[in-house]
């Protein structure tokens, strides 16, 4: 009888590191893949026409300063 029972024990044993394992793997790709979130962002910008916020590389550059440069922006002026 102590036999099974060692074995039971060695079985939920192993079952917990395995758990433990799974779970510290899932927690690292969740913050791997934060980090690459982070990474990518870029400034954001207000237009000086319209006011509309808008990432800096899709901005351009007006006598306003920054603008979008849709059209109801142009039609501001």
């Amino acid at each position: 009888m102590a036999k099974v029972i060692f074995w039971l024990v060695v079985f939920f044993l192993v079952l917990l590191a395995l758990r433990l394992f799974s779970a510290h793997q899932a927690r690292r790709r969740r913050d791997e893949s934060a980090e690459r979130q982070r990474g990518h962002t870029e400034p954001m910008i207000r237009c000086g026409q319209c006011g509309v916020y808008l990432p800096k590389s899709s901005a351009k550059l007006t006598d306003r300063g920054y603008g979008c440069g849709d059209e109801h922006c142009a039609n501001r002026r």
